[in-house]
């Protein structure tokens, strides 16, 4: 029994939902049209469009709830936009078509599988999806120079600036990369790339495709050989972003390298060796710290938690078998956020998981309330917090 009461939390957020469901279907100023309703990450003004992680992110809150319908609407929304744009923007507005995000288009279509079984589904919207990777994400000239060294990608935007880079990683902005975007192949990124092939793999053998999904099978170990070769520190026991021009590892730690746990490429030895010498490192009183440094303007760094990553790690840990590790970090935040909620009756984007009574460092943007991401994974680690842990 958790002596901190999720209650008022669960009910703030299940009356959330209707406040930042959007349903705009047709080109209106900047903002594109979508065929389908959609999440934003918050009511207020700053935000009216589809954002593409953080999509992802919401839609884990919806699972059970009357909303869950969003989850197949946004696989479908994305598809739109691939169909029509040939990419996945940061957002939809026009003016974000010059990049992309965190690719999670694929993940969303198998959490919609997952929820309908519906196969039909899965064969209609999967080519978009294939020729979302093999263009964007593979692509290897303008508009989408992303494949850039030995098969891996990096993040990119049209004008090819660093700082606008940073921003379609999502990451906007942190201490990873050293600014150096356009020269670095992000663990993260290509952790979710690897994902994806594996479960082009796994669409591919459920609709009776089993030449192609070979063939994704084959890619994703490519892939997976040459991260491992070039972002796992052996001396370090850490996976690293890779500074390509300099062909060396990028020495800086930051909660990227949980994401080869939960994409599955990492060895058994390589996650317990994470996870005993560096999990201690990232963890404090209210969860993980996205970075180990700290830098004044750089919101994705210490000493700032983001829902995202607290779930990308914790799923990590437990596909590997750190179920203890992965309740202790789903408590945490938990019981930080529904602090934070009592003294402040509101959700916020980001927390200072150091001293969750103080401010953490706001960024460009300051401190933003709502929040659709951190909703959706307090309710998701609410879920899939065991009564009895062991």
């Amino acid at each position: 029994m958790n002596a901190i009461d999720y209650a008022p939390v669960l009910s703030h957020i299940g009356a959330y939902w209707e406040r930042i469901i959007r349903h705009n279907p047709n080109d209106r100023e900047t903002l594109i049209g979508l065929p389908h309703p959609y999440l934003v990450p918050s009511d207020g003004m700053m935000f009216q469009e589809f954002y593409y992680w953080d999509s992802f992110f919401m839609s884990l809150g919806v699972i059970d709830t009357p909303h869950e319908h969003l989850i197949v609407d946004t696989a479908r929304n994305f598809a739109h936009l691939v169909e029509r744009f040939g990419l996945i923007p940061n957002g939809s507005r026009y003016y974000f078509l010059s990049r992309s995000q965190p690719p999670f288009s694929m993940a969303q279509l198998r959490l919609a599988y997952e929820r309908t079984n519906d196969t039909a589904l899965l064969g209609e919207m999967l080519p978009a999806f294939v020729r979302e990777h093999e263009t964007v994400w593979l692509g290897e000239r303008q508009p989408h120079y992303r494949q850039v060294y030995r098969g891996l990608s990096r993040y990119y935007d049209i004008n090819f600036l660093d700082i606008l880079a940073s921003c379609e990683c999502g990451w906007d902005h942190s201490t990873r990369c050293d600014e150096r975007w356009l020269g670095h192949l992000p663990v993260d990124l290509n952790a979710i790339l690897y994902e994806r092939e594996v479960d082009f793999a796994w669409a591919h053998d459920l609709l009776g495709d089993g030449v192609s999904a070979a063939r994704w099978r084959v890619r994703a170990e490519e892939r997976r050989a040459v991260m491992q070769e070039l972002m796992w520190d052996e001396r370090r026991g850490f996976f690293f972003d890779y500074d390509y021009h300099n062909k060396r590892i990028n020495p800086h730690p930051s909660l990227a390298g949980f994401f080869p746990l939960w994409s599955g490429l990492a060895t058994d030895a390589q996650a317990a060796r994470i996870v005993q010498e560096w999990l201690p490192a990232f963890e404090f009183a209210g969860g993980l710290a996205s970075t180990l440094t700290f830098e004044a303007g750089k919101q994705w760094a210490f000493p700032n938690g983001w829902a995202p990553l607290q779930w990308i790690t914790v799923t990590g840990l437990d596909r590997y078998g750190f179920h203890d590790d992965a309740h202790r970090l789903r408590t945490k935040w938990c019981d930080m956020v529904a602090r934070v909620y009592a003294e402040t009756g509101a959700c916020w984007e980001k927390y200072n998981v150091v001293d969750p009574y103080q401010r953490g460092e706001g960024g460009l943007y300051g401190q933003v309330t709502g929040f659709g991401w951190t909703n959706a994974v307090f309710k998701d680690f609410v879920r899939n917090i065991p009564a009895n842990p062991s």
